[in-house]
């Protein structure tokens, strides 16, 4: 037997209706995010930024001093330059001559 087409154009119709909605909803955010205000930290939030140990403001953002000294490429271009082990426990990878 055979398919019919009334439940594939069903799904696609609800497909690209949830398609439209989202461009809308998207649409208007930007054009109104200057009305949109952060929500306070929730309990989870809070549990979490304590377990974790970060350091953010009341926003829930982290510093920028903070930002910047936490970016992957930084931590590993100090671990070489140290020689210290990566938190894997691997070596750093030598450069071979050529």
């Amino acid at each position: 037997m055979f398919e019919h087409p009334y439940l594939t154009l069903q799904s696609t119709t609800f497909d690209q209706e949830q398609i439209a909605q989202a461009a809308e909803r998207r649409r208007f955010l930007l054009e109104h995010a200057d009305q949109i205000v952060p929500r306070p930290a929730g309990p989870v939030r809070r549990m979490l930024r304590r377990v974790l140990g970060r350091k953010t403001d009341a926003a829930g953002r982290a510093p920028a001093a903070a930002v910047a000294g936490s970016r992957p490429g930084d931590r590993a271009a100090g671990s070489r330059a140290s020689g210290a082990r990566s938190a894997n426990g691997c070596e750093p990878i030598a450069a071979s001559a050529p």
